[in-house]
């Protein structure tokens, strides 16, 4: 295996472990959520952290998105290198 293949498989896991930690994230923030409605008098403070808290879980969620497809992608190319090599060592291995 060539060593751009393993030098491009090292951000990758990177880029994995920090979507596998933003979905653990994103769980943590559902648990967490008030879903009851507040619309009394004295609720304003419940209101705004709803609010915050909403915002913190749909930002997690869009990029949770993003790296997903992006992991996807860059996880398609690297194998797609691998077997290009393999292709191009199984084709001249007869030329030899």
């Amino acid at each position: 295996m060539p060593d751009n293949i393993i030098q491009m498989a090292i951000p990758w896991v990177v880029l994995t472990l920090i979507t596998i930690a933003l979905a653990i994230y994103k769980k943590s923030l559902d648990v967490h959520t008030d879903e009851s409605l507040h619309i009394g008098a004295g609720e304003d403070q419940l209101v705004k952290a709803q609010m915050a808290q909403s915002r913190r879980s749909d930002l997690a969620e869009r990029w949770g998105k993003i790296l997903t497809i992006v992991v996807f992608l860059y996880g398609i190319v690297i194998v797609g290198m691998i077997a290009y090599h393999q292709w191009q060592v199984n084709t001249t291995a007869g030329f030899q």
